[in-house]
């Protein structure tokens, strides 16, 4: 590798690096506040919170990567701009389309990294974290009832406590009234009880001790009570997770290989298999936007006058918005069959590509940078 070549790199991969890391953290705070109930919830740990960010880690680069790339590009090469430096490799006979190599290839290994991400630890990560956030709302319901405190969290189920025992998850004089069914609401009374969340899904379960069954039946107007030594009550919380989880995921918990079995089987049963191979293409063209950006932020850094770090910044969230915006608008024409789906999830990338490849020869002729 030659010197230039590695001085390049250097301009380009560390800027990158800096701003993935910014970005990945920014994101990671956005979802935080998201989701302040289920992460800052009573029964939370430090191990919890780490385990949420290595689930959340490949879904965040997907979305930092670019972004990250077209500012480092835009401030990177900008720098060597502003700084004259370009000036001087054109003195010595490197011109703009020698500069292009080197984001050209960063570009590539980006986007092969980010095709190699979203086809397993992104569907990974999004299906743990379902099963994950499930289980931390479970944990942070146990940890929610206080001792001498009515909890009313649950849907039409209201528990209390004389005691509770947060390490065993033992409850001393247990009241739990169960209004899923009003025509007949049941009140349970027992001297002992204890919490179990080892059942997958979203159940848990109280098993309580030495106590009584009150069942009031409005439409008859009878009237049962009911002891009993052990019993056990079944606990959906559903509707807790409803209104708490906020780490919910659509498609992109499928790999590639799921998104085309479910395409297959939509079309056996008489469905629509659009959306399944919608989403396989857009992932495929958001991976390559890595590319689309190399080709038009390398003409755009080293072609502008002076303008500073706010250019850069402006005009990499400007780009980016429009990339986003394309997109959108191609996916659209795909979804409503104007336009085949792969190259309506492409389209965006190559209008990119296009515009940038026209930048580049502009600034060629012009004699590369001022």
């Amino acid at each position: 590798m030659s010197l230039l070549s590695r001085y390049l790199l250097k301009e380009l991969v560390v800027p990158l690096v800096v701003w993935v890391a910014f970005l990945f953290l920014l994101l990671f705070v956005m979802q935080f506040l998201r989701g302040t109930d289920v992460i800052l919830g009573s029964s939370v740990t430090l191990e919890d919170l780490a385990q949420l960010i290595v689930y959340l880690a490949p879904h965040f680069l997907m979305m930092a990567i670019p972004v990250a790339f077209l500012l480092a590009i835009l401030l990177g090469l900008g720098r060597l701009s502003e700084d004259r430096e370009l000036t001087a490799l054109q003195a010595l006979g490197i011109g703009p389309v020698q500069l292009l190599a080197g984001p050209l290839a960063i570009g590539l290994v980006l986007a092969g990294l980010m095709v190699l991400i979203t086809s397993t630890a992104e569907p990974w990560g999004l299906t743990s974290i379902k099963s994950f956030v499930a289980e931390l709302i479970k944990k942070n319901v146990v940890g929610d009832v206080k001792s001498g405190v009515f909890y009313e969290d649950l849907s039409n189920l209201t528990v209390y406590a004389e005691k509770v025992d947060a390490e065993d998850r033992r409850w001393t004089n247990v009241l739990l009234h169960d209004d899923r069914e009003p025509s007949s609401p049941l009140l349970m009374l027992a001297r002992n009880g204890q919490v179990n969340t080892n059942r997958s899904g979203q159940v848990l379960t109280l098993e309580l001790g030495d106590g009584e069954a009150h069942r009031a039946n409005q439409d008859s107007s009878s009237y049962s009570v009911i002891t009993f030594q052990q019993a056990e009550i079944a606990v959906g919380v559903e509707g807790a997770m409803g209104r708490r989880n906020r780490f919910r995921s659509p498609k992109e918990e499928l790999t590639p290989s799921e998104l085309l079995q479910a395409a297959d089987e939509a079309r056996r049963t008489g469905g629509d298999p659009t959306p399944f191979l919608n989403s396989l293409y857009n992932r495929l063209g958001h991976s390559l936007a890595p590319l689309s950006f190399a080709l038009l932020g390398t003409p755009l850094a080293i072609g502008r006058r002076q303008g500073g770090r706010a250019w850069g910044y402006l005009l990499s969230l400007g780009g980016y918005v429009a990339f986003h915006l394309l997109m959108r608008f191609f996916e659209q024409l795909g979804l409503k069959g104007h336009l085949p789906l792969p190259l309506a999830n492409q389209l965006a990338n190559i209008v990119f590509g296009v515009v940038g490849l026209v930048a580049m020869y502009r600034v060629s002729r012009a004699g590369t940078v001022r």
